[in-house]
């Protein structure tokens, strides 16, 4: 095994805990307990982060503030919007809207990977 010489490795960023926690909109910020939007990093605090992964929507669906089909409504996507997806669990997604940023959960089934370029 060949080890990668130390000029090809990317240099780590860090940060550092510092007072308390911030206030955040969970409307328009993808941070939950669990996980939160690798871009939240550098101002709060979650066990896990992910980079969101271009998917769209298949047809007219409702974005959730929960996964349940009863939950609130934040907005309404159109087919073809385009969603930032951090997680997918069961029957729903969890990501954000591109346009207007609303974050919230989507039906798996009305969502797939936006197709490459």
């Amino acid at each position: 095994m060949t080890e990668t010489p130390p000029s090809s490795i990317p240099p780590r960023v860090q940060f550092s805990l510092a007072g308390r926690s911030r206030a955040y909109d969970p409307t328009r910020q993808a941070i939950r307990s669990d996980l939160a939007d690798a871009a939240e990093a550098e101002h709060h605090f979650s066990p896990h982060y992910a980079a969101p992964a271009a998917w769209v929507t298949l047809c007219e669906t409702a974005l959730r503030a929960s996964n349940d089909s009863g939950a609130e409504t934040r907005a309404m996507l159109g087919a073809g919007a385009a969603f930032a997806l951090l997680d997918l669990t069961g029957d729903w997604g969890w990501g954000y809207a591109i346009d207007g940023h609303i974050v919230g959960f989507v039906a798996r089934a009305d969502i797939a990977p936006a197709a490459t370029q």
